[in-house]
């Protein structure tokens, strides 16, 4: 028999073992849990995302950490056949609206200067953001080129094209940010005043109402608009104006089955079938008896981590809930150490690793770890 510690990588010990040793660490594709062709998405967040696509406006996402909110982004542009994802910038403390357009090395310009003189091109300390390279992207090279910005682009492309851009965790930023960065969307313009030259106009970037595609068809600030997805984990309080510019969507935890079955008991709404089991199931290839009549000790692996998850959730009182992604993670690891529907709690190996691994990865709280084998125990025995 093998138990939770047997062959471990890392012992602890102060010994060092074969130095190739490491390079056999079990391989773990994160692709597997995060690639938009197995995200589900619930009716009523399609809705909202379809929406706010017939409306122009960015979609608000609000909903507790590792829910999926960024994973949206991933799945639109996936499902809508943009070629590199979603153009991502998360938003810090001290972000400031113009980060979300672009980047100018101050720093790097004032060094050139004083060694170049006159000759040191400002564009060269310039890097674009996610809002500024869509909106330089529905220009397309010939608009790019006249704003001679075309050395600031890696790959700019020859024809104008839509981009979906993703504004993570908006609910960091300072107060006042949320409104101008709409506003901006809004105009879908920005101008650069680090590149300013005295006697010459203002950088500006703009789909302006009258630059049309390649075959003169629809204006590019319509048919070309970034569709903008905003997160927020809810930190703090968005504007109130803001939210009015938005289309809003909360994105609940799913339901597990056995939740859904009872709703369908009582005949509410529940024409959505998208459950935990399921996410589960899609992410790890795998199929999660129903067993909800079982005691713990006899479900086999897969609906016992479901039922404990679903039971620290529900019935336990916890500084940090465990999420979705947690959960995957947690049963992803479990399936890499040989976990099946096979397995039950009755083994007691298999009971310690079930235990140790959900200590580590369920429980992001000192004081949740410090009453994590109650909670387990206590479980263990209904």
């Amino acid at each position: 028999m093998t138990t939770f510690l047997d062959q471990p990588h890392y012992t602890g010990k102060g010994k060092q073992s074969d130095s190739s040793k490491w390079q056999k660490l079990p391989s773990f594709n994160p692709e597997a849990l995060t690639h938009p062709q197995h995200y589900l998405a619930p009716k009523g967040l399609v809705a909202a995302v379809n929406v706010a696509l017939e409306l122009g406006m960015p979609l608000l996402l609000t909903g507790e950490p590792g829910c999926g909110k960024s994973q949206l982004a991933y799945s639109l542009a996936w499902e809508l056949g943009f070629p590199t994802g979603p153009l991502s910038f998360t938003v810090k403390s001290d972000t400031q609206s113009k980060d979300l357009f672009y980047h100018f090395d101050t720093l790097g310009r004032f060094r050139a200067a004083r060694i170049e003189g006159e000759e040191a091109d400002a564009r060269r300390y310039l890097r674009f953001e996610a809002l500024g390279l869509a909106i330089l992207k529905a220009l397309g090279r010939e608009a790019i080129e006249k704003l001679k910005l075309i050395g600031c682009i890696e790959n700019p492309p020859e024809q104008p094209e839509r981009s979906v851009v993703l504004i993570d965790e908006i609910d960091k930023a300072p107060r006042e940010i949320p409104n101008d960065i709409l506003n901006e969307i809004d105009r879908m313009s920005f101008d650069i005043p680090e590149i300013f030259q005295a006697g010459k106009a203002r950088t500006v970037v703009s789909l302006d109402s009258k630059q049309t595609t390649s075959n003169n068809q629809e204006p590019a600030n319509g048919s070309l608009r970034p569709i903008v997805i905003i997160t927020s984990n809810r930190e703090r309080e968005l504007p109130e104006a803001f939210l009015r510019r938005c289309v809003y969507y909360h994105l609940d935890l799913p339901p597990f089955r056995r939740k859904l079955a009872e709703d369908r008991s009582k005949g509410l709404d529940t024409d959505n079938d998208v459950t935990i089991e399921r996410i589960v199931e899609e992410r790890l290839k795998i199929t999660i008896p129903l067993e909800d009549n079982k005691k713990n000790l006899q479900k086999s692996l897969w609906a016992a981590a479901i039922s404990l998850f679903d039971y620290l959730r529900s019935e336990v009182q916890l500084q940090k809930r465990p999420s979705t992604a947690e959960l995957l993670n947690w049963m992803q690891w479990l399936q890499k150490r040989g976990g099946s529907a096979a397995i039950t709690l009755q083994d007691l190996d298999w009971q310690d690793r079930f235990s140790n691994s959900a200590y580590v990865t369920l429980f992001k709280h000192k004081e949740d770890q410090d009453r994590a084998k109650q909670h387990i125990d206590d479980w263990l025995l209904r």
